[in-house]
């Protein structure tokens, strides 16, 4: 029996990322839940084509489906119209619906708000905190490693980035980042490298820019290849977004073993003094929207 992959989303994400699941043909029963009635026409075409491929399916489900899922792909909506408040909002309805018809995935958010909605489905649903994760900063940190073998001159293969934070605001830790056995910023001390300091300037400015922009294509690229590592049994150490059970509790990217049973902490994740604390000012930013968010929900009871 195939595994279920669920996808709950606008009608453009989702069936973007039903045409990319196609073409990589993974042996996946697919199962898009509309956020509209009118909508479920909408997907028959990609329900149609999914007949040439060997191993993949495609279908329209009900609620139902949530309880033989393996995993639920939720897409944040890309329109800047919509408040995270309001996202949360509609997240505790999902939320209530996906436990009242026994959902016991991994539960995965793709988007620039997924740390506050990992946290908040976290809370709303009762599951595992390692069922619950976000792509985080892992699609920023496959563009940052072609970027870097690009510019050195050797195979993506050879390049172990690290990128942290969030999906808005990312992280680069280069003191955590390898070319093969070496740090990176031991290329800075080798002048036959061709590679400074303004290049590591102007590739955070660059990663930062880019992590504003619309990257829906880069995240569905993203999901498909740690699907695809999981279905070969090959779980990969990824910065995901995760649940943070500390006191207060937070999510946020780091790296994590993401494999068939969800999210799994390795080791504590350790910066240089300047990244540490870039990182600790982020994580205060989240604890506080955090704060601020649960504020607003107290007081509309």
């Amino acid at each position: 029996m195939k595994p279920t992959l669920l996808i709950q989303g606008n009608f453009d994400q989702a069936s973007q990322l039903l045409h990319q699941l196609l073409v990589t043909d993974l042996p996946l029963d697919c199962v898009v839940m509309p956020n509209t009635t009118d909508d479920a026409p909408r997907y028959q075409p990609l329900v149609v084509a999914s007949a040439l491929c060997p191993r993949l399916t495609i279908r329209v489900g009900t609620a139902a489906d949530y309880g033989q899922a393996t995993w639920l792909m939720v897409l944040d909506r890309e329109t800047v119209e919509t408040p995270v408040a309001s996202m949360v909002a509609e997240l505790r309805l999902l939320m209530k619906r996906i436990v009242e018809n026994g959902f016991n995935g991994q539960l995965i958010f793709s988007g620039k708000q997924d740390a506050i909605l990992t946290y908040f489905a976290w809370k709303f649903s009762g599951l595992p905190a390692s069922q619950i994760w976000g792509l985080g900063t892992y699609p920023l940190t496959r563009l940052l490693t072609y970027r870097l073998a690009e510019r050195l001159g050797v195979g993506a293969t050879m390049i172990q980035a690290t990128v942290v934070g969030t999906a808005q605001s990312p992280i680069i830790a280069w003191s955590r980042t390898y070319v093969g056995p070496a740090p990176l910023l031991m290329y800075l001390a080798n002048a036959d490298a061709g590679f400074d300091a303004d290049d590591l300037d102007k590739m955070s400015t660059w990663l930062t820019r880019e992590a504003a922009e619309q990257q829906a294509t880069l995240r569905h690229l993203a999901i498909i290849r740690l699907l695809h590592a999981t279905l070969s049994h090959q779980p990969v150490i990824a910065a995901v977004t995760n649940i943070h059970e500390e006191d207060p509790a937070f999510a946020a990217a780091s790296p994590v073993l993401v494999g068939d049973q969800g999210v799994r902490h390795l080791t504590n994740l350790v910066l240089s003094e300047d990244e540490q604390q870039a990182y600790a000012g982020q994580i205060a930013a989240v604890r506080e929207q955090i704060t601020t968010i649960e504020a607003q929900q107290t007081e509309g009871k």
